[in-house]
């Protein structure tokens, strides 16, 4: 059995489940749980993001700036109504998901870069309203937010629980999705976008839903990570931290529910051993890392065990983005 068959790639998610089970449990070094945190916070991000760009074939460059979002809503929601963050995160991926529509629906002519240049701007804007607007959002100092849990003592480790949580959540959600029609029609959409609407596949709402959806995850991770530091402010969303999500993806591997674990886990592996030394040298590492990816590993870790591993793992998985000879027929109504 091959690591390309679904049933394998449910064994290795169950498995690095495991690992993450018994990191959470026997963890206790505050800064390897606060790693632990960031981790599944990234994986979160560039996992949905991996979710509209490589499957659905949605370049978006708005990932952080929903992130953004999400954290100031669910500041304002729980700021000003009282109510636990665990909530006003929810609420806030509901708000973020709606941006996620408009911004789904405004772009639907645009194609490629152009579709990733007009992301971000999207994103781009609500960074600038943010940091201008500090009567509302506290500008360049941020808005403060309520903690997660009221246990202040164990705040680190409940959110590094709720943290896993999410994380399998969210990949739940999107197994659940590849493996139905709207996994297929969004893989159609993105390898021969008019062959599929030739076939009945309704483009404009596949593109529309996977930018809701993904959305609405990115509003979830940025209010969880908010409320995990007290505070939101305008760098959550900055370009380098979208760059940084981007680059997690592709390093692991583009198209592949495994890749962006494993691009997350070694970014933030490269980012723990590399802090002594200064950001700069971090982000050097990380440039460079994501240029040598591009050069000579197009495919991530994953196509470089692919094409050394032999039978251990054909060149893609089962969702990938293999151009198949011909668009899949929708299914029947």
């Amino acid at each position: 059995m091959s690591l390309g068959s679904k049933r394998t790639n449910a064994y290795v998610l169950l498995a690095l489940l495991a690992l993450g089970l018994v990191f959470v449990l026997t963890v206790e070094d505050p800064v390897f749980i606060d790693y632990g945190v960031s981790f599944f916070y990234f994986l979160l991000l560039s996992a949905s993001w991996n979710l509209l760009a490589g499957y659905a074939g949605q370049l978006s460059f708005a990932q952080m700036a929903l992130a953004l979002a999400g954290g100031y809503a669910t500041a304002g929601i729980s700021n000003s109504t009282g109510m636990s963050p665990l909530v006003s995160m929810v609420l806030a991926g509901l708000v973020t998901a709606a941006f996620g529509l408009v911004m789904g629906i405004v772009t639907l002519r645009f194609r490629e870069i152009y579709l990733g240049l007009a992301t971000y701007a999207f994103g781009g804007m609500f960074a600038s309203w943010a940091l201008a607007a500090g009567d509302i959002t506290g500008g360049s100092r941020g808005m403060e937010v309520m903690p997660l849990f009221a246990d202040g003592d164990n705040l680190a480790r409940y959110a590094l629980w709720l943290a896993l949580g999410l994380n399998v959540a969210f990949f739940a959600a999107q197994w659940a999705i590849l493996s139905s029609r709207w996994g297929f029609m969004a893989m159609a959409v993105r390898d021969r976008e008019a062959v599929a609407q030739g076939l009945g596949v309704r483009t404009t709402l596949v593109k529309v839903t996977f930018f809701a959806f993904t959305a609405f995850w990115a509003g979830i991770a940025g209010g969880f990570y908010a409320s995990y530091v007290s505070l939101v402010t305008p760098a959550m969303g900055s370009f380098t931290n979208m760059g940084l999500v981007m680059a997690m993806t592709v390093v692991g591997g583009m198209g592949s529910m495994l890749g962006p674990i494993f691009g997350t886990f070694i970014f933030r592996v490269i980012d723990y051993w590399t802090s002594g030394y200064g950001g700069e040298y971090t982000s050097l590492i990380f440039a460079a890392l994501m240029l040598a990816a591009m050069l000579f590993a197009r495919d991530g870790v994953i196509g470089l065990v692919a094409r050394y591993g032999g039978k251990l793992m054909p060149k893609r998985d089962r969702w990938a983005l293999d151009r198949p000879a011909e668009a899949p027929k929708p299914p029947a109504a």
